[in-house]
């Protein structure tokens, strides 16, 4: 009784404009579904918020708002901000709601890094981790909730491919809901992939943590 009141309330929260314009100090107007943010995302912001001095951050998967992205700009006006989405649809509400909050951001439709041409300094990832095998119904955007290979296809096809992005001692924030995938694995992901775990964030009541990663290399 006390989840499905607590699962309620956080539906209701996480569609409202209100309380979406009060965390994040964004303003909606249209939407393409009733998830504005989830507890990944809340978690990310509290990363981002101890994160200054990037020049270049890449807002990777940015959803139907950016509001990682556009929450980075506001806090951080010189740097130098791009947000991306697998759909067109997300883009397209993105670039609205962008000229809305008036924060002059880029926002672009790319598979992961297949439109990413330069590098950055820092990159966000809040990926779809649910495995396949629980999907339940047919969404019309799956890919911000299901991947494939126990949920974590897509985070191990970012991790690969995002060494070609970074700059030199560049870091990349990755948030997963460890509802869905253990720490254990997702830290031995991360090994796998030649990154090593700077920092974990967490916060009381909520799931979903953040690493901070950066490349072997350096």
């Amino acid at each position: 009784m006390i989840g499905k009141l607590y699962y309620i309330i956080l539906k209701f929260i996480r569609s409202s404009k209100i309380i979406t314009l009060l965390i994040w100090g964004i303003k909606i107007d249209k939407f393409l579904h009733n998830t504005f943010w989830d507890l990944t995302t809340l978690v990310l912001k509290k990363e981002l918020n101890d994160t200054r001095h990037k020049k270049k951050y890449l807002d990777m998967g940015c959803g139907q708002f950016a509001l990682l992205g556009q929450f980075f700009k506001k806090a951080n006006t010189v740097s130098d901000v791009t947000s991306v989405d697998i759909y067109e649809k997300f883009v397209e509400n993105s670039l609205k709601n962008s000229e809305l909050n008036k924060t002059n951001i880029q926002i672009k439709k790319s598979n992961l890094f297949s439109n990413i041409d330069e590098k950055f300094d820092l990159i966000s990832f809040n990926p779809p981790y649910v495995p396949s095998s629980q999907k339940k119904d047919e969404l019309e955007f799956p890919n911000i909730r299901y991947s494939d290979h126990k949920g974590l296809k897509t985070t191990h096809d970012f991790l690969t491919e995002s060494k070609n992005y970074l700059m030199t001692d560049g870091e990349i924030l990755l948030g997963i809901n460890t509802f869905y995938v253990s720490q254990a694995l997702c830290i031995k992901l991360i090994s796998e992939t030649g990154y090593k775990v700077e920092k974990i964030t967490k916060m009381k009541f909520n799931t979903s943590i953040v690493f901070r990663l950066k490349s072997f290399r350096y």
